[in-house]
């Protein structure tokens, strides 16, 4: 009969470094002889045949990059593959530096502040009367690269809040405008 290659589940995305992802054959039909990981989706680098496991169960761990997985099926004289499982990596979240503070006036003020050296994705940004942020933090729903603080009657110090992918969020470095 033919082979049937079925499909991989529990790919995920996962941050850089210690990982661990489980990825699990179903649907197929005939002999698991191999898994099989690459990275990229064509299996044409970085091809590793995966022979000491014959498993449906197929544990990914400490990835570094983004990598590919499928299985080889025999069926007697024919072979196929599996769909293909993927363990997207992030790389580690950097909050980088908010730049552009100032001195301004009391009352009618504006200053944009800029955030740059990021990895990852402004989740938020965050403002607070102390320095360390230790008390009356407000969190400001913007996901931009920059903000602009306006009619400030006391000096206020702001950071942005960024996360890559599957890894945790970091602070940047604050800026205030006093």
């Amino acid at each position: 009969p033919a082979a049937v290659g079925g499909s991989i589940t529990g790919s995920d995305t996962v941050c850089i470094g210690s990982n661990y992802t489980e990825l699990n054959l179903g649907g197929h039909s005939g002999t698991i002889t191999k898994w099989q990981s690459a990275t990229n989706s064509s299996f044409t680098l970085d091809l590793v045949d995966i022979t000491d496991n014959t498993t449906a169960t197929l544990v990914a761990t400490d990835l570094s990059v983004t990598t590919f997985y499928r299985v080889e099926i025999v069926s007697g004289a024919c072979t196929t593959y599996s769909a293909t499982g993927t363990v997207t990596v992030s790389p580690q979240t950097v909050g980088g530096t908010v730049s552009g503070g100032a001195n301004v006036c009391t009352g009618t003020n504006s200053t944009t502040l800029t955030l740059s050296g990021q990895v990852g994705n402004v989740v938020r940004w965050e403002s607070s009367t102390y320095a360390d942020f230790s008390d009356l933090i407000v969190p400001i729903n913007t996901t931009a690269t920059s903000y602009t603080a306006t009619n400030l009657t006391t000096t206020t110090y702001y950071r942005a809040v960024v996360q890559s992918g599957a890894c945790s969020e970091e602070y940047s470095l604050a800026a205030s405008v006093i």
